[in-house]
């Protein structure tokens, strides 16, 4: 990883396609962008000093309105953390501050609509691009062909149901700015760490380790509506099998159309039980590098060394202590790691 040299944090806001970073750097006392992998709407909140009061007043933000923030050191690239839509204010005082937050753009109200709605003779692909449109947002990723006779919708969000049913398969999902990012979790796992954090990199770490809840195999029963039989099927974690720690099977009933879906949903349920096994959190000076869904790579850390991806980061950059950054990782049960360049 390489060492960063002494620069200053930059910061730059467009309100309203606006560009209002000289007004707001001056009062400036922090901001933080949180990045989720998924389950939660990425974030930016704003602690502004308001001593003459214009921001209760004149420039008092509205509802709705949008926000676009890029953070970095001056001299270098920023990162462009998004759009942002204001979705709460805060008042403080004495001295008077506001504190503006907002969450990610494509996080509108139609995808928090509840629906009750039946698919049938679908794919998974076919689900997504239709909970896309139906909230004007691009799909993007590559999603296997997996057939679905039926499936139902019971007054869940959008982002609820498609959470639900990406989840059954293996995939995960995130809704980025206009777009709906699909991706394929064991693929996202084999990617490539793309950064080395070293123990001396860090300011500060936490790190979980467990063995409760690690399964070495998933057996399935469901139901064949052709058949009429109560099938089963077993599919095994090659790492979890040679853990003298653990030997506990997991045993769900689902339901499922064929063998081939019981196997793709017990696959992604193997995979959901094992990977909090290793868990961690660090501190580092500020990395516009470190983002959610990058995999890397920790050293110095003894036994805790390994792949990892990262869950959630948290860059903050603010008046008292400059830039830093916080992540929130899963270790990659792989024991083939990728080169990092």
């Amino acid at each position: 990883m390489e060492t960063l040299s002494v620069s200053t944090p930059q910061v730059m806001v467009v309100y309203e396609r606006q560009d209002i970073t000289a007004n707001v750097t001056p009062s400036l006392i922090e901001l933080e962008y949180t990045d989720y992998m998924e389950g939660e709407s990425d974030s930016v909140c704003l602690t502004l000093e308001d001593a003459d009061r214009r921001w209760q007043n004149a420039w008092y933000p509205k509802f709705g309105d949008t926000l676009a923030v890029e953070i970095g050191f001056t001299g270098a690239p920023l990162l462009p953390c998004g759009e942002f839509e204001i979705d709460e204010v805060e008042l403080d005082g004495p001295p008077d501050t506001i504190r503006i937050k907002a969450l990610a753009a494509g996080i509108r109200r139609s995808v928090r609509t509840r629906h009750g709605r039946a698919y049938e003779n679908v794919t998974l692909g076919d689900i997504a691009k239709t909970i896309a449109q139906r909230n004007k947002l691009t799909l993007e990723g590559t999603i296997e062909p997996i057939k679905i006779e039926r499936l139902t919708q019971v007054f869940e969000t959008d982002l609820t149901f498609l959470k639900r049913v990406a989840e059954v398969y293996g995939y995960r999902f995130a809704v980025r700015g206009r777009k709906l990012c699909f991706f394929k979790r064991s693929e996202l796992k084999a990617a490539a760490p793309t950064l080395v954090i070293r123990r001396q990199d860090v300011t500060r770490y936490r790190f979980q380790d467990k063995v409760r809840g690690v399964v070495t195999a998933c057996a399935t029963a469901y139901h064949d509506p052709k058949s009429k039989r109560v099938m089963s099927a077993t599919v095994k974690d090659p790492e979890a099998a040679g853990n003298a720690r653990s030997a506990d099977e997991l045993k769900i009933n689902m339901r499922t159309e064929n063998d081939s879906q019981a196997r793709l949903q017990a696959d992604a349920a193997l995979d959901r039980a094992n990977e909090d096994q290793t868990g961690g959190s660090l501190s580092l000076p500020g990395e516009t590098r470190l983002m959610s869904g990058v995999n890397v790579k920790l050293e110095g850390f003894g036994a805790m060394d390994g792949k990892y991806t990262i869950t959630r980061a948290s860059h903050r950059i603010s008046r008292s202590s400059g830039y830093g950054t916080d992540i929130e990782v899963k270790r990659v049960r792989d024991p083939t790691l990728g080169a990092v360049k």
